[in-house]
């Protein structure tokens, strides 16, 4: 008796390996799941495995049937390990076959096949567990090499780029359901690069039904500011590179960013996919701990990273998952799944990188904290760095700024714009930059006008500055009570040595 853990797109693979060892040991290979009202047997036809109606009619008791029948084969059972807090007459019940079929001297062998197995105490020493992996990068390549072989009029002999796209678009995907997808989107392509689109849609629209998101390639800009956490994200970028095995330097597991809402860190993130150049899978601590099956869905996601890698994995709002962790509150599935991802990050050897976000670092686990590389504080910006943001924004609606040598407001007006959202977020400054954008075009529509280009000026935006209430003065005690703690850890911006920089001063003489 074993049990087998696999994807149901699979199954043809599965079928068609035990119908070989079937033939090799001369027993016949018969399916069952609770779809069916008899056992099916595995037969080769045309070159494929398929399922054939049999005489064996089981009641509900599919495993007393086998005993009683005694028939030798290998059994494909299906459904036999999904086991609830009812089950325990099915757990007794496998226990006794497991003892009954090793006294017995008839050949038959139970393979239980489940997406998902926990088994009851009492089974786990009689009962083995074997996983069908997700396909390496290696296999996906074959995989896609063959079908494009199959295939020549899809092009991409001469370029491998196209191929390249399509293995990307495929990882993260079971074996199966790559082989699935390709053959249902050859009707609706013409070129690899067509199918590659259609294949990542699928892996995309997956995966937000799990409540994940996957970006291939993150549409960014950049944060305005944080250099010194650019600067980090260079070095780590540089490590992907295969020479620096040779010096044996290994790739860092990951980073916090902690600081106040609306400061840059879920940006920074997709910032350091961009730079690195790989995709970015957002995931959601919160959703994981209150799924259904939470062990399965951090296996799940565990797996897909892998599978992906090299990725970034980033977990947006870190520590709202963690929220009385240690009070058993949950029934000990916060603490349970904070421990298997402690050790995913200390064991696992794929280049996988870890983007946390926080607003209040003492939720974690302090062993988890350990796990990461650096923790980064990032802060509300300095005139520099809000100077920046100011820029990146406004050159999104007004084309005036878009000449990055020459600005169309001076400097003193600058710095009275600047002294004016001293207290403000970078979200809280793009906000207010694009209800002047709205309110701007709003205003030539009344007028009935329909310009070239839009104009905006200072007036425009110290008025939208004091339509809203920054919240540095609306949750002042909280946020302070995080800004308080920042000596903790590195800071994501340098010194300002902008020309808008505020000079320090001695407040005693």
């Amino acid at each position: 008796m074993v049990g087998l853990e696999y994807y149901t797109t699979d199954r043809n693979r599965v079928l068609t390996q035990f119908y070989r060892w079937g033939q090799e040991l001369q027993m016949p290979v018969l399916f069952w799941n609770s779809g069916y009202s008899c056992l099916q047997e595995v037969i080769s036809k045309d070159g494929k495995c398929i399922l054939q109606n049999t005489d064996l009619r089981p009641d509900s008791d599919v495993p007393q049937f086998l005993l009683e029948t005694g028939r030798e084969g290998i059994y494909l059972l299906e459904g036999l390990l999904d086991f609830d807090e009812s089950s325990d007459a099915r757990s007794f019940q496998l226990a006794n076959a497991y003892y009954h079929l090793s006294w017995s001297n008839t050949r038959q062998f139970w393979v239980m096949l489940e997406n998902y197995i926990q088994l009851p105490m009492n089974l786990q020493p009689l009962i083995p567990v074997l996983t069908t992996p997700m396909p390496s990068r290696v296999a996906v390549q074959k995989l896609v090499a063959s079908f494009c072989s199959q295939n020549p009029e899809l092009g991409g002999k001469d370029d491998d780029s196209p191929q390249a796209s399509l293995v990307r678009a495929c990882q993260g995907l079971p074996q199966g359901e790559i082989e699935l997808v390709l053959e249902r989107s050859l009707a609706f392509t013409s070129t690899l690069e067509e199918l590659a689109h259609l294949v990542l849609d699928h892996k995309v629209n997956k995966l937000r039904g799990r409540g994940l998101e996957f970006i291939a390639s993150p549409d960014v800009l950049d944060a305005g500011g944080l250099d010194l956490l650019d600067e980090s994200l260079s070095k780590v970028a540089s490590l992907l590179s295969p020479e620096a095995e040779k010096y044996g330097l290994k790739f860092p597991k990951g980073m916090i960013l902690w600081g106040p809402p609306g400061t840059g860190k879920s940006l920074s993130a997709k910032l350091a996919a961009k730079k690195m150049g790989v995709p970015l899978l957002a995931a959601d601590w919160g959703s994981i701990v209150g799924s259904p099956r939470p062990d399965l869905a951090l296996r799940e996601l565990l797996e897909l990273t892998q599978a992906l890698s090299p990725t970034i994995l980033y977990w947006d709002d870190f520590d709202k998952g963690f929220a009385g962790w240690d009070s058993n509150a949950d029934g000990g599935v916060s603490r349970r799944l904070s421990g298997k991802l402690l050790t995913w990050m200390q064991e696992h050897q794929y280049p996988i990188y870890i983007v946390a976000t926080v607003n209040r670092l003492g939720m974690l686990p302090p062993e988890l904290i350990r796990r990461f590389d650096d923790i980064f504080f990032v802060d509300l910006p300095h005139e520099g760095a809000m100077y920046e943001i100011f820029n990146l924004h406004l050159k999104k609606y007004f084309p005036e700024f878009r000449n990055a040598s020459e600005s169309p407001w001076t400097d003193d007006e600058w710095r009275i714009l600047l002294r004016d959202y001293r207290l403000c977020t970078p979200a809280e400054i793009g906000n207010a930059v694009r209800k002047c954008a709205e309110e701007i075009y709003y205003r030539h529509q009344v007028q009935g006008q329909q310009p070239d280009e839009l104009k905006v000026t200072l007036s425009d935006l110290r008025q939208q500055r004091y339509q809203f209430t920054p919240s540095m003065l609306r949750d002042e005690e909280q946020i302070l009570a995080i800004r308080n703690q920042a000596t903790y850890a590195r800071s994501a911006s340098g010194e300002d040595r902008s020309r808008f920089s505020i000079p320090l001063q001695e407040l005693f003489g």
